[in-house]
């Protein structure tokens, strides 16, 4: 028996001491959610998870700008349907005034509703999107635009709706100056034109479509990614809260005894006491 060391009170008290860390670790995991409470734990799986969400974050950055380019597609597919259903008007305008029992009087009717909807077509031609040119015309001259498909930077381009042709400035023409159907024989030229151009409409709009199911297809891609790269991310950091909670509760007993039988240990050398009356 020895007054000046007290081995059980120090092996108790490393047990204890363990025991709090143990009890610190499993609270920190329980209130952060995160298997990782701190870098020296696994500094291995702190690297992982940080590539992972930095690989997510561009994800949801390219997903978000895809996002963009389908409202854009839709924009000028809603553009082309409106300047679609004006062709069809001026081109059922120049039919009527092909009748050869119409009176001019008629055919100034129908020239002048074939002019306002010229000029809603010309003026349609020349929208924006967030800044884009919705198509290209000779005014503008707009350029491709180059699109990210993924996270890694693939890239697709996306060509303009081209309104820019000929076949657009021979039927569609500035206000002032436009096609002629008050006769039968300008009505027939007219009317040739007008169906060359809605042919050329729908041959661009088949391309509007192509580019929505190509931005649609990597949006499944990007999902599919991410759906994947976040399971795998949550099977390293986040904790599993019913091992965690069972392991806090063994901490807290052993804690809870660990401090009682370190007062134990602590009054041992009294016994010494006895011996020395």
């Amino acid at each position: 028996m020895v007054i000046n060391t007290n081995m059980e009170a120090q092996r108790t008290a490393g047990n204890l001491l363990a025991s709090q860390k143990s009890l610190q670790h499993s609270l920190a995991r329980l209130s952060s959610g995160s298997k990782i409470a701190n870098v020296a734990e696994d500094s291995a799986a702190v690297a992982t998870t940080s590539r992972m969400e930095s690989r997510l974050r561009r994800i949801d950055a390219v997903t978000t700008g895809l996002s963009g380019i389908i409202s854009l597609t839709q924009t000028q597919d809603g553009y082309i349907n409106s300047i679609t259903d004006a062709l069809t008007r001026m081109s059922e305008l120049a039919v009527l005034s092909l009748d050869e029992t119409k009176s001019d009087t008629d055919r100034q009717l129908y020239q002048k509703e074939f002019n306002v909807l010229n000029e809603a077509v010309g003026a349609s031609s020349d929208q924006k999107f967030s800044g884009i040119d919705l198509f290209k015309t000779v005014s503008n001259h707009a350029t491709s635009t180059i699109v990210s498909v993924d996270e890694n930077g693939g890239q697709f381009t996306i060509l303009p709706t081209d309104l820019s042709g000929a076949v657009f400035t021979d039927a569609i023409k500035t206000p002032g100056s436009e096609l002629s159907i008050s006769t039968s024989t300008d009505a027939k030229s007219t009317l040739d034109k007008i169906k060359e151009l809605l042919e050329h409409i729908q041959q661009e709009r088949t391309g509007i479509g192509a580019v929505q199911s190509r931005v649609e297809f990597a949006l499944s891609q990007l999902a599919t990614s991410k759906e994947n790269l976040s399971q795998a991310k949550s099977r390293i950091s986040d904790v599993n809260i019913a091992q965690e909670t069972t392991k806090y509760a063994r901490s807290q007993i052993l804690v809870a005894s660990g401090t009682q039988m370190l007062r134990e240990a602590n009054d041992l050398p009294q016994a010494a006491l006895e011996l020395l009356r």
